[in-house]
């Protein structure tokens, strides 16, 4: 059992999973040019929404895998990358990566003053 209430586990998991999905679509670009590479993503919304529907416990348990996609090949060399989609979805993956931790971040700057550790 966490110590951590509900809402703060589930930002600390979204952040981890955020930044685990980050991580695999710089991958993606970096390897844009790589013959027969095929990119890979991270659908951790998909196992936050899983692990709240099975309740706060199944938060503490939760991992995230990346999973490569089938695109197919958009070049003929055989890559699957979207050198600009990827990057479409990097860009919107770091905004939600910042909010996650602005917000968990907030959270902990009221705990604090709730009790008296503010300063």
């Amino acid at each position: 059992m966490s110590i951590l209430d509900p809402t703060q586990l589930t930002l600390m998991r979204a952040i981890s999973g955020a930044t685990l999905r980050n991580t695999v679509l710089a991958n993606n670009i970096a390897n844009a040019d790589t013959p027969g590479f095929q990119p890979s993503d991270v659908n951790f919304h998909a196992a936050l929404s899983d692990a709240l529907g099975e309740g706060p416990e199944a938060l503490e348990d939760i991992g995230f895998a990346p999973e490569q996609l089938h695109t197919g090949a958009v070049r003929a060399d055989g890559n699957g990358v979207d050198s600009e989609a990827e990057a479409a979805k990097l860009a919107e993956n770091g905004l939600e990566l910042q909010a996650l931790e602005q917000v968990a971040s907030s959270r902990m700057a009221i705990m604090r003053t709730a009790m008296g550790m503010n300063g």
